[in-house]
């Protein structure tokens, strides 16, 4: 059994998880999953794409490999084909800030699904709190919370009665700078396809309950940047793989497309209202581009009402 998640990281996925006891009082037990069938994994470190190339063809699921990604992964960066080639987890997925999608694999690389999303406004990587932007990397998955009761309070302190900004369920990413970043649904559909949040990854509330019953604590997350993303992160110094992940195979039907992308949508992160709005269901007003840009989305660190689940 483990406790506050991240103890089952694989041999060579760094156990970086973020959710540490000292974050949050709230510590959960995982029980043991079933033994799965045994499936051989990259047991040393590597120095060239083709010995990953080497392992991937003398393994019995080569045809899988083949179909998948990882070796396209392997061409631009031995370093992520390495981890996910010795990850003992069965999926893991890649958010790609470019397409803006949330794109689900098999741990052979093959493409499961993929789901719309919406990430921050600012470009290029996260390396302070409160910059608003969406960290780029290799991480893992943290817990997954039930989110339906959370609310938004801002870095003032204030807090807004608008229930389901998080959707209902919210995926931990666990990474260095901090522990507010997650996959999670949202009351704002019409948001997915664009960048608007303050660094937290939105996507539509019935594929977070789609995307929840792949993931567990160590699940490998590989946050991917654009084009615009990796520019800024060279003119501020910052050296963030970039993989090209070629286009797009399928797109899941419950998504549902913004017309535009030209306002600014924050709605895991609202300011404090006077009206009380118990429920988050009619269109949240549009903040024009000069909003206050010093917001940050304040994960509680124990459930307004509800446990880890």
């Amino acid at each position: 059994m483990y406790a506050c998640g991240g103890t089952h990281a694989p041999k060579e996925l760094p156990a970086t998880d973020s959710v540490a006891c000292d974050d949050y009082t709230d510590t959960i037990v995982v029980e043991d999953e079933p033994a799965a069938p045994e499936i051989v994994t990259l047991d040393h470190d590597v120095s060239a794409a083709e010995e990953l190339m080497e392992f991937m063809r003398g393994s019995e699921h080569w045809e899988e490999y083949q179909r998948g990604i990882i070796p396209r992964i392997a061409e631009q960066s031995v370093e992520y084909a390495q981890k996910l080639l010795a990850s003992s987890y069965p999926y893991f997925i890649i958010v790609d800030k470019g397409s803006r999608y949330v794109i689900l694999y098999n741990r052979f690389g093959e493409e499961i699904d993929r789901y719309r999303m919406c990430c921050s406004s600012k470009y290029g990587t996260k390396h302070a709190k409160r910059d608003n932007r969406t960290p780029e990397g290799f991480f893992a998955a943290g817990l997954t919370y039930d989110s339906t009761d959370w609310l938004y309070t801002d870095d003032d302190g204030k807090t807004s009665p608008v229930k389901g900004q998080f959707g209902p369920r919210f995926i931990r990413v666990t990474n260095p700078v901090t522990t507010q970043v997650g996959i999670h649904g949202t009351c704002a559909p019409w948001s997915l396809g664009g960048r608007s949040s303050h660094g937290c990854i939105r996507i539509h509330n019935d594929n977070i309950m789609k995307l929840v019953e792949f993931v567990t604590p160590g699940t490998p997350i590989i946050i991917n940047p654009s084009d615009r993303d990796q520019a800024v992160n060279r003119d501020e110094g910052y050296n963030v793989v970039q993989l090209v992940l070629g286009k797009k195979k399928k797109e899941s039907r419950t998504e549902e497309k913004p017309d535009t992308i030209q306002n600014v949508i924050l709605t895991d992160s609202l300011p404090q209202r006077s009206d009380s709005i118990p429920e988050c269901e009619t269109p949240d007003p549009l903040i024009p581009e000069e909003h206050d840009s010093t917001r940050t989305t304040n994960i509680p660190d124990r459930p307004t009402t509800n446990e880890p689940i």
